[in-house]
């Protein structure tokens, strides 16, 4: 898990362009003033920001958060945990103790309220604190920002302490808002994914999965009618790049999701994913092989198109120069760019198609095609007219 590992996983958000005129002052100014500062002995969490190399250093020393372009640091999260057995066990003593020193008298509601209060803090008092950290990469030119994991309470943390500090409020580039903010749309296709999907919503991220299902469908339909090739912009300029289905994949009726069809890519487990498309299932999860010249990835995405998970790059060589320690780190962001981009090229291809007053009567019925075709791909032909209303939140 996390980013440094071989087998990264991190969730993407958009950040804003802060308002200051010295960045890195104001970068140095916010970390340190949310840096991570040892729990009391009363105190269930601390949170705070601290170094790439170690999140149990908080000071920054020479300006460790600067990587080149990028800002890089972790977030520290400390909890005192006490089982909840344990806990029942001592407020039933305290209990019992509080009936036999008065007079077999039992506590009120709120005394065994106070009672159990009590209990909690004696005993975090006298637990040690569970650190946990995820790493956090910011490039503020492209303004995105990837956190090493993706758990809810971790993020939730994260976020509320990030934005405290710097007064600026990430947003989670789940599939719309992935559109929206990364990829170039012109205003007729804004104004098109606006009318399918809810933005203003608390859950647009839920009502608009199925653009993450009809996505990760289209990807296993491009690879097989177009050989999965695509060219993008990455780090280094112009390049190709080739997507081949990986090693499993996971389809669910969209809305339910709680019938699932787990497949391996084999030739015989294709046959039952493409039974379950027919059934009117859609892709929930895939994992994905990509080659970008020499260089090959593996990585899983999931409807929420939010978070890229089990990202395995290049093998990096731990050969370089003791004096520059910041090379492997770029060069893993040197991998991350090209995949991000490579994403990003995807689903821009994707959203040219979704968006299109055509999709219904030019790029839809070849999917169907497709699907009702156990895996044959269909020739592309030019629609007799296009549909004047917008796209609609059509099924497969």
């Amino acid at each position: 898990m996390g980013i440094q590992t071989a087998s990264a996983t991190f969730t993407r958000f958009f950040v804003p362009e802060p308002a200051t005129e010295d960045f890195w002052s104001f970068v140095e100014e916010k970390l340190q003033a949310g840096a991570f500062k040892e729990p009391d002995e009363v105190e269930e969490q601390s949170v705070g920001f601290a170094t790439w190399e170690d999140f149990f250093e908080s000071s920054f020393p020479y300006g460790s958060y600067h990587k080149g372009e990028y800002v890089a640091f972790q977030f520290r999260c400390d909890q005192r945990r006490v089982p909840a057995i344990v806990v029942k066990k001592y407020i039933r003593d305290a209990v019992r103790k509080f009936h036999s020193e008065n007079n077999e008298k039992w506590p009120s509601r709120q005394e065994r309220q106070e009672i159990r209060e009590n209990v909690q803090n004696w005993l975090l008092n006298r637990s040690f604190p569970q650190p946990s950290a995820c790493e956090v990469v910011w490039n503020p030119a492209a303004k995105w920002m990837f956190v090493g994991t993706t758990g809810t309470k971790m993020l939730d943390a994260f976020l509320e302490h990030f934005e405290k500090h710097f007064g600026i409020y990430p947003v989670p580039l789940y599939h719309a808002q992935w559109a929206l903010n990364l990829i170039p749309l012109d205003e007729r296709q804004k104004d098109a994914l606006s009318a399918l999907v809810p933005l203003q919503s608390p859950q647009s991220m839920e009502d608009g999965r199925f653009l993450g299902y009809e996505f990760l469908t289209w990807l296993w339909y491009f690879i097989e009618s177009s050989e999965g090739g695509i060219r993008f912009h990455g780090a280094t300029g112009e390049k190709e790049a080739e997507l081949h289905l990986g090693e499993r994949m996971v389809l669910t009726l969209p809305g339910e999701g709680r019938e699932k069809v787990v497949c391996t890519t084999q030739a015989n487990s294709l046959h039952e994913a493409r039974t379950a498309l027919q059934q009117g299932k859609q892709v929930h999860e895939i994992q994905l092989f990509l080659i970008i010249g020499e260089d090959e990835y593996l990585l899983t995405l999931d409807s929420a198109l939010w978070a890229v998970k089990g990202l395995k790059t290049p093998k990096q060589l731990k050969d370089y120069d003791e004096e520059d320690q910041d090379s492997l780190f770029l060069e893993k962001m040197y991998f991350l760019e090209d995949v991000t981009s490579v994403l990003n090229a995807f689903y821009g291809k994707f959203l040219l198609e979704r968006l299109n007053p055509g999709w219904e009567s030019d790029s839809l019925p070849l999917l169907k095609q497709w699907v009702q075709g156990n895996g044959e791909v269909p020739a592309r032909e030019e629609a007799a007219g296009e549909e004047e209303s917008g796209p609609a939140s059509t099924p497969f």
